[in-house]
């Protein structure tokens, strides 16, 4: 399940759809401000924001706007009292996904919750997460990864499911093919495996061609947030 950031400051409403997501099996945290968002976002790796428009400090399409021209690609629904089509049209050029009027119908919010997390989480896949450098399992587990890592993961993700040799790998990487020793890859692949299936008892989506190179059989996908 998705961890959500809702940003309510009507506090009895908050606590409403807070239980009512955890219920869900969502892992929910609560703010009442966007200064507070501010505070948690940043290191909390959010799949899924609820942003109320009318924020005591300011307007919540303001906090939308941003987070897309940062380049963040979680999820955004919008709670407002606004319910005309004008209203709605710039909700959604400002980059909000869903748009849910006050007052809030729990089994709608539910449904949009549930179809939200379908499209950005399939599932079945692994993610990997650019901004946070982290590798995602279909389970939800994250799996830290060093700079060497991802950057290994995401040139194997952006050419699935195509074999890379390790010279090809290499190259991409931005290595010196005079001077690069290919086990060291080797010993970095071995690490990876071993680290995921430490931490998350799943095994890690890279296939070895022995005497070729590497491959992803294309679930695993770069999502940056």
């Amino acid at each position: 399940m998705p961890k959500i950031l809702l940003l309510e400051d009507e506090s009895e409403l908050r606590e409403e759809v807070a239980e009512y997501l955890s219920d869900m099996g969502h892992e929910v945290t609560e703010v009442a401000s966007m200064r507070q968002f501010h505070q948690f976002f940043p290191s909390g790796r959010y799949d899924l924001v609820v942003i109320d428009r009318g924020l005591p400090d300011g307007d919540g399409m303001d906090l939308i706007e941003e987070l897309r021209l940062s380049g963040h690609r979680c999820g955004i629904v919008v709670f407002t009292a606004r319910d005309s089509s004008l209203d709605r049209v710039q909700g959604y050029q400002s980059g909000a996904d869903h748009y849910v009027t006050k007052p809030i119908r729990m089994d709608e919010l539910g449904a949009v919750i549930q179809s939200l997390t379908w499209r950005i989480k399939p599932p079945g896949h692994w993610w990997i997460e650019g901004g946070n450098s982290c590798l995602v399992s279909p389970q939800g587990n994250r799996i830290r990864l060093t700079s060497q890592e991802r950057m290994f993961l995401e040139v194997l993700g952006q050419s699935a499911p195509r074999t890379m040799t390790r010279h090809q790998i290499a190259t991409a990487l931005g290595k010196d093919l005079s001077q690069y020793d290919t086990r060291s890859m080797d010993a970095l692949v071995m690490r990876l495996r071993k680290k995921v299936a430490e931490q998350t008892h799943e095994s890690l989506p890279i296939r070895t061609h022995h005497g070729s190179g590497y491959s992803s059989p294309g679930n695993l996908r770069d999502r940056r947030i």
